[in-house]
């Protein structure tokens, strides 16, 4: 009976699992900084909008408040994440300096910096593209992102994804610019910026999104059927305001790069002299 029971419970150990619970914790360490000790406004940084704080102190909750990420570095203490908080804390307090819990880190590069703001602002979904897209150029670490801006100034043009202010040869278009990049690999892309700039010579109205999306479909769909030198002569006669006005005319696609590639094909196609191209656009 002693032995059945001794088996019955030999069963039971080897079935049982010793549940073994592991203790999480963010790294750096929790301190309570003055404001007045915080440094931002870095690079790779989204500028304080005052909508944003306004937006913020309307509904503050102190119960919601997390600390700040905070990095130091060569003896100053860089605030990552939490400028639209400081501010608010410092509007709420009459414009003066506050006490605020932060997360201090100091193992951190500038470039880290850059790419643990990069990390932070996406997940909360606070940035735009260009916004974010400025923020892995600075971390370094998106060679996709960094062989583009190497392009686009290798060109002549200025990627202004911070301050846009619509001066020539600023492209803010973002998405359409790297949804060019994308469509046409680096020899192209780099190609289309050197047409653009070649014909346009910087105008604002020929970097609008609607004439990179037509101009890098333009460029896929052509490639090697299509001369340089005739683009320039042919369309540099074509204010891009033009192209911009035929493409909005054109209501039989919901394509917008489909409806500019078209107008660019027309005006190319214009000249009494020298060869056409033929209508090779899947629609």
């Amino acid at each position: 009976m002693s032995n059945r029971k001794k088996r019955h419970n030999k069963k039971q150990n080897k079935g049982q699992q010793t549940l073994i619970l592991k203790e999480y914790s963010s790294s750096g360490e929790l301190r309570f900084l003055p404001t007045d000790r915080l440094t931002s406004g870095q690079p790779y940084q989204r500028p304080v909008e005052e909508k944003d704080v306004d937006d913020l102190i309307r509904k503050w909750d102190d119960r919601l408040l997390k600390p700040l990420i905070v990095s130091f570095r060569d003896g100053h203490f860089y605030l990552i994440d939490g400028q639209h908080r400081v501010a608010a804390l410092r509007k709420m307090n009459g414009g003066a300096e506050v006490i605020v819990p932060c997360q201090i880190h100091n193992d951190l590069t500038y470039e880290k910096e850059a790419e643990l703001y990069a990390k932070l602002d996406k997940a909360n979904k606070r940035m735009t593209l260009s916004q974010s897209t400025n923020a892995l150029i600075e971390s370094g670490q998106n060679a996709e992102v960094l062989e583009m801006k190497r392009l686009v100034e290798k060109n002549g043009f200025h990627w202004a994804l911070t301050t846009p202010t619509g001066k020539a040869y600023e492209i803010s278009a973002t998405r359409a610019l790297i949804n060019a990049y994308r469509l046409l690999s680096g020899a192209n892309f780099d190609r289309m910026l050197r047409l653009l700039n070649s014909t346009w010579h910087g105008a604002p109205n020929s970097l609008r999104a609607a004439m990179l999306s037509g101009m890098a479909l333009f460029l896929k769909t052509y490639d090697t059927e299509l001369d340089n030198a005739a683009f320039v002569k042919r369309l540099s006669a074509v204010d891009p305001e033009e192209i911009i006005r035929r493409g909005k005319l054109d209501f039989s696609t919901s394509s917008i790069a489909l409806r500019y590639a078209r107008v660019l094909l027309e005006k190319y196609n214009s000249q009494r002299r020298g060869k056409k191209l033929p209508y090779r656009f899947n629609t």
